[in-house]
Parts: structure tokens; sequence; C-alpha cells
């Protein structure tokens, strides 16, 4: 048996020099400006505009979802940037009611202190002074004894655990627009190291007023 070896045909180069010479030219005729304007306004421009509806069709899906990312991703932000107003408002709104709570005790004490200095004012008031200038002696005790303790009411001593509870520095806003006095006798009704925080916190001439008023406030 005699085998024979058969040759390899070459590949056939010439049969592609056709496509690519057409490519080339449809390549060019898209790239060159006035071929590009012949065939966008010509007679083939409905063709180009149906095909070109025919593929926005089939592409639609995928913008759709890209724009779906985009709305869920924006809609996400949102939702985080709602949660943080809320907070701040919620924390705006706790700050307020703070402040709220604060001038109205502020009002209210100053209407005691006010009432306070007009009963004391009062011409009746003159009769008590008579009677102790005629007695020196019972006027001498309460200034002996020194206890602002036994003369305080109630509200002077819901004051003092109000003030307690506060921050130093809230408290001292407070009390820097109240009459010397009464911050004196009040702060005498807390502990301490309240007083003594209160005190830290308000300039140095008030506090010099007020230990003034009552020595036993110094530590």
């Amino acid at each position: 048996m005699i085998v024979t070896r058969r040759r390899r045909k070459p590949f056939p180069w010439r049969r592609l020099i056709l496509p690519v010479v057409a490519i080339g030219l449809v390549i060019f005729a898209f790239a060159w400006p006035p071929s590009r304007n012949v065939i966008t306004g010509g007679p083939l421009s409905p063709l180009l505009q149906n095909l070109g509806a025919r593929f926005n069709t089939v592409a639609a899906p995928f913008h759709f979802a890209a724009q779906n990312q985009v709305i869920g991703d924006r809609n996400r932000q949102i939702v985080q940037l709602q949660a943080q107003i809320a907070g701040l408002q919620s924390q705006s709104a706790a700050k307020d009611k703070q402040i709220s709570a604060l001038n109205a005790q502020i009002s209210q004490l100053q209407t005691q202190a006010a009432n306070a200095r007009s009963s004391a004012a009062a011409p009746g008031a003159s009769k008590p002074a008579a009677s102790t200038q005629s007695n020196p002696a019972a006027a001498a005790a309460p200034a002996a004894a020194g206890d602002t303790t036994s003369t305080a009411t109630p509200e002077m001593r819901r004051t003092a655990q109000v003030w307690a509870n506060m921050q130093p520095e809230n408290a001292a806003k407070v009390v820097q627009k109240l009459p010397i006095p009464y911050v004196a006798q009040v702060l005498a009704l807390m502990s301490p190291d309240d007083a003594g925080a209160i005190l830290d916190a308000v300039p140095p001439t008030f506090a010099a007023q007020v230990t003034q008023e009552n020595p036993g406030l110094k530590t």
C-alpha cells in the first residue's frame, strides 16, 4: 500500500480582502463628516432611525437596571440623611425643653425675690425692726447662730435639689440672675461639693459676693 502525503492548502487570504475593504469603507463613511451627514440625513436616515429605536428597545432593560441601582443608592442616602436630621431635631428639642425649664425657674425665682423685697419694704416691716431694737439680745441670737437652713422655705429646698442635679455651668448661669442673699441661702442647703462646683463655675467677683454673704460656703 502506498500512502501519499497531502499538502495542506494555504489559507485563502485573498477572500478576506473584499470584506476588509468593505468594513473599512463603512467605517470611513461614518467617520468622515460629509459622508456621515449624508448617511444620517439622506435616504438612509429612516432606516438608521429604525435601527436606533430597536437598539434602544433591546438596551432598555440594561438602562433600567442601572437607573434602579442609582435610585436605590440615592434612596439609601436619603434615609441616612433623614435619620441624622431626626437625631439632630430630637437633640434640639431636648435642649429647648431644658432651656424653657430653666427660664421658667428663673422667672419664678425672680418673682419670689421681688415679692420678698416688697414684703420687706412694707410699712409693717418696721414693727419687727423696732421690737428688735428694744430687745437687742433677741436680735443678736439669730445672727450669732448663723444658721440659714432653719429659715429656708420648702421652695428653697426644692431649688437646692434642682441646682444639685444640674450641670455646674448651667446652674451658674441661673444663679447669676438672682439676688445674692437668695443664692447664698440656697447654696447653704446644698452639699459642699455641689455648692463648690457652682461657685467655681461663676465669675470670681460673684462668688466672692456670695461667700461674703454666707462665709460658711468658703471651701
